[in-house]
């Protein structure tokens, strides 16, 4: 689950504002590989790493110099469409050239944003890898006096420098790993599937992402929940499926137009991939959702015959507003924000979601605007200084707004109550939240999610709470989105255990001997 926005790809934080010409130093750069991101390439010597693939140069307490380089699941029309609010752009900028590197084909762009004292130049390149489905993006901003010098020590070595990366996958994996594709009308979803040890026929379980576009591994940083959970379920004697949601990387479709309902089909088709192979014990098939994965889940436990249990990981149980206002709340009080910015986002909320049930596109603007101009009068002077002027700051975000928000995504997420489905499944379920969980609150879904098994007279559901446990069910200290990437990229030990031990206790997998 998103927080607020629905995210599609690169958080590039690029601060736009004025500061003095700096002299050009002799730069070195030093190859590395970003296992986060998949690619080996280069950074400049000294610049300090930020975190999410950002690196500034920090000569001074106002340097504005950045350098990025990522990676995303996502064609690179898709990518840019993401990067315009950053970039202060509603329309794509034309391309500048193209450059043929080693390993990829580059196209070229350049940004100047006028600012009083100086212009800000944007230099970025998008290379999208069709075997892979993913787009590198290599980013350089700085002053305009400055930006030739760059250009020629950073940003072009780093094109050359940049290839794909895959890390290779264990050898002594005690299961198979099979490429596969499933077909769900003229959308073609591409994935992996793992099989144990033996002729099988095996149980089986499919895994169904969070919201946002996600690749098969569920990739979020450098945390990859998915292949962990594929990894540990096959040596437990279960069958794992999971692939790249539709429209992201090796699957078609398009994901921006999907609402949860598609999602669902798209798991629906899954299910009825597995019931064609004779290795796949036809009665044992599960499934696993992770967050909006969780609605998913809900409605085929009310309406898929041929699912014979729900392992529901951080899944909702109440209605997409609710479960926004909770997560706004939790972030921001995870994060020390102060009573007045909690309140003041708490009740433009509920304004913003009635816009978008309205379809009003002007409104949503406008909203944006209001609300974005009234928080800018109450930073502290230097962030200030950062946004420049206001009034244009916050005309920038509300001409962004409408194209984020006024989708039929937000329209059905925010009405669809997964308890109502909930209350129609009866098939074993095993819902497991986290204490720290900000995303999706254990003191608000749990309870509702128990409310529902009672009403639906389900008596082979299973309720853990794990202690400590974030969103991704990591051992976490705040469980604040910003800690995901500084804890241990890996689960709390509770968390596949319990899985396993509800799964042998329902007689999915047999006890180890």
């Amino acid at each position: 689950m998103k927080n607020l926005i629905r995210l599609s790809v690169t958080s590039l934080l690029i601060m736009l504002f004025v500061v003095p010409v700096l002299a050009q130093d002799t730069i070195t750069l030093n190859p590395y590989t970003d296992k986060t991101f998949g690619f080996t390439g280069v950074v400049p010597d000294g610049w300090k790493d930020v975190g999410n693939g950002l690196y500034r140069r920090q000569k001074s307490a106002t340097d504005i110099t950045l350098f990025a380089q990522q990676s995303v699941p996502l064609a690179a029309d898709k990518v840019m469409t993401a990067m315009l609010p950053q970039l202060g752009l509603t329309t794509a900028p034309d391309s500048v050239g193209t450059y043929k590197s080693a390993a990829l084909d580059w196209t070229l762009y350049k940004v100047d944003v006028k600012a009083p004292a100086a212009t800000i130049s944007v230099d970025f390149a998008l290379a999208e890898d069709k075997t892979t489905g993913r787009t590198y993006i290599v980013f350089l901003q700085t002053t305009s006096d400055e930006y030739d010098a760059l250009h020629k020590t950073v940003f072009q070595p780093a094109l050359d420098a940049l290839a794909p990366y895959v890390e290779p996958e264990s050898t002594d994996t005690p299961y198979t790993q099979e490429d596969v594709t499933l077909k769900n009308g003229d959308v073609t979803l591409a994935g992996t599937l793992t099989l144990p040890e033996g002729d099988g026929p095996f149980p089986a379980i499919v895994l169904v992402t969070g919201s946002g576009a996600q690749d098969r591994d569920e990739t979020i940083g450098a945390m990859k929940p998915f292949r962990l959970i594929a990894d540990g379920l096959t040596r437990a004697g279960v069958a794992v499926l999971r692939w790249d949601d539709r429209g992201v990387g090796k699957s078609t479709g398009d994901f921006d137009k999907a609402i949860t309902s598609d999602f669902a089909s798209d798991a629906t088709a899954a299910i009825n991939f597995l019931l064609t192979r004779d290795d796949i014990d036809h009665d044992k098939i599960g499934l696993l959702g992770h967050s909006e994965g969780g609605d998913v889940a809900a409605m085929l436990g009310a309406s898929d015959k041929n699912l014979a249990f729900i392992v529901s990981m951080a899944g909702p149980a109440v209605n997409g507003a609710d479960i926004l206002l909770q997560q706004n709340k939790r972030i921001l009080e995870a994060e020390n924000s102060s009573a007045d910015t909690i309140k003041a986002q708490l009740e433009f909320l509920p304004k913003l979601f009635e816009k978008i049930q309205a379809k009003d596109a002007d409104g949503i603007r406008q909203l944006t605007h209001d609300t974005v101009l009234a928080q800018i009068k109450n930073l502290p002077a230097d962030q200030l200084k950062e946004i420049g002027d206001p009034e244009t700051y916050a005309t920038k975000q509300a001409d962004s707004a409408p194209t984020t928000y006024n989708t039929d995504w937000w329209r059905f997420f925010l009405t669809y109550d997964p308890g109502a489905d909930w209350a129609k499944t009866t098939i074993p379920v095993l819902a497991i939240y986290g204490t720290l969980d900000v995303q999706v609150d254990a003191d608000q879904n749990a309870p509702a999610f128990e409310a529902a098994m009672k009403k639906a007279g389900n008596t082979g559901y299973q309720l853990t709470i794990l202690p400590k446990a974030n969103h991704l069910m990591q051992a976490a200290t705040t469980g604040s989105p910003t800690e995901y990437a500084t804890l241990p990229q890996d689960f709390t030990p509770d968390f596949l255990l319990t899985i396993i031990d509800w799964l042998t206790k329902q007689g999915i997998i047999k006890p180890s001997a």
